[in-house]
């Protein structure tokens, strides 16, 4: 008798368990659009920095933790995209596919070339690859494979974009560095022309050498850290940038209008979770 009720109780729980877990996909995949714009589309976007074997926390994931970052998307029948589809979408009244994501990659890192493009043509999958100018710069006249602090070379960028799974944009040339600036933000005692000049070229120098080395123009900037200054959108604007990426939190509603596409909402993939609780947690912060 006691067996059989212990019996029956493992039985509800495992019932309810799966319940939680259908109702857990239900709500991140089929969100109530009822009322709304029918061209809008929520669109994640998440973030990652490196990944290694070691040392592995906020902004480091294993290989494993990211494999299992795109098995989960290709089971669940996610359709990855680059931000050139999202600017399509918006600009040109292009398509977009089913529950589409944006797999964003910031700084350059080696181990995004060493790590996350064998995955990405493992899964058929694509990632938008945001690079700092003057590290490339650095790696590709001294090129070095210390997976803690490399970053990509010009030629295994190429080799990166050629694989037709990533996407190369703008993350300043070099203003990521902790100086006296916080990554591309305006300094209280600096006037607005004197911020322009400084962003402008920065920034500029980067567009031009990847358009010299890549023969690609990126049309999305990230900011640095996610910071940027009041006056930042407009400058950005100004040197023909259709999006910006910024490190705040959530999950994006797109519509047809471009200005959705600046300051666009992002979700860091730290180590020690998986993407099913990232992307419900996200979705949760989604106002109906």
């Amino acid at each position: 008798m006691i067996i059989c009720i212990k019996r029956q109780s493992f039985i509800i729980t495992s019932i309810v368990l799966i319940l939680a877990i259908i109702a857990s996909v239900l709500y991140i995949t089929a969100i109530d659009n009822s009322g709304e714009d029918e061209n809008l589309v929520y669109v994640p976007i998440i973030m990652y920095h490196e990944i290694k074997t070691y040392k592995l926390g906020k902004d480091v994931i294993s290989p494993y933790e990211f494999e299992s970052d795109l098995q989960y998307l290709k089971s669940n029948n996610y359709n990855t995209i680059t931000m050139a589809d999202l600017i399509n979408y918006v600009y040109n009244n292009g398509t977009l596919p089913e529950n589409p994501i944006v797999i964003s990659f910031d700084d350059g890192y080696l181990s995004t070339y060493k790590y996350a493009l064998p995955l990405l043509k493992k899964y058929e999958m694509k990632i938008v690859f945001s690079i700092l100018g003057k590290n490339t710069d650095d790696f590709t006249q001294i090129p070095d494979n210390n997976i803690d602090y490399s970053h990509v070379t010009w030629a295994q960028l190429n080799e990166m974009l050629d694989s037709g799974y990533v996407e190369v944009q703008n993350h300043t040339y070099n203003l990521h560095y902790c100086g006296s600036r916080l990554g591309c933000m305006k300094k209280a005692e600096e006037s607005l022309a004197d911020y322009e000049k400084t962003l402008t070229e920065d920034i500029t120098k980067l567009q031009d050498e990847i358009k010299l080395y890549t023969g690609k123009v990126p049309d999305t900037f990230t900011y640095p850290y996610g910071k940027s200054s009041e006056s930042t959108v407009d400058i950005v604007k100004k040197l023909g940038f259709k999006a910006t990426l910024s490190c705040n939190y959530g999950i994006n509603k797109i519509s047809k209008a471009p200005e959705c596409l600046f300051n666009l909402k992002r979700i860091a993939r730290a180590h020690g979770t998986t993407m099913e609780k990232v992307l419900i947690k996200g979705f949760k912060t989604v106002k109906r």
